[in-house]
């Protein structure tokens, strides 16, 4: 091939190969983005949307209650919401802190008995893995973590925004 023809052939194909990120300041084509790439990723694995869920820690604590919540419906003919049964304050009682030293139960929760029953089936052994309070402490949950060993029951989660800082979401 001459190479006059070969640069032509070029640049009739350089509009396609810069075509890739087109459009405006909007985000609409970051999916051609490398740097997309980890939370598209984390958002097909977790479900997680940083610009919609807010802070992942508070995420994965609201995904434990709702899956808590419908074990409970299911499993043990419960349901807080119901109006015909007793008041239960667990239903709008504050996050406790997010470590495992006042409350294994809440760190662990019922995703690590899946992932140690699916460790028992491949290996033999039951290990409960807690992925999504392993990401939330690693992403943002330091603090909250050691002061759960450091002042136990005692500890507070971090506090609620104050009113000044409230946003409605997707506006």
């Amino acid at each position: 091939m001459p190479t006059g023809t070969l640069r032509t052939a070029l640049l009739l194909a350089l509009p396609v190969f810069v075509a890739c990120k087109s459009g405006g300041p909007s985000n609409e084509g970051e999916h051609w983005m490398v740097d997309s790439v980890p939370q598209r990723m984390a958002k097909h694995f977790t479900g997680y949307r940083a610009d919609v869920d807010g802070r992942y820690i508070d995420f994965q604590y609201q995904k434990k209650k709702d899956i808590s919540s419908t074990l409970r419906r299911h499993f043990l003919n419960n349901s807080p919401d119901s109006p015909f049964e007793a008041d239960d304050p667990s239903a709008t009682s504050r996050r406790p802190p997010h470590s495992p030293a006042p409350d294994p139960l809440y760190y662990f929760g019922a995703e690590s008995l899946f992932f140690g029953v699916a460790t028992l089936a491949m290996s033999g052994s039951f290990i409960p893995v807690p992925v999504d309070s392993v990401i939330a402490t690693v992403f943002g949950g330091w603090g909250e973590f050691g002061r759960g060993f450091t002042e136990g029951a005692n500890a507070q989660a971090e506090t609620p925004p104050s009113v000044g800082r409230f946003r409605v979401k997707n506006r």
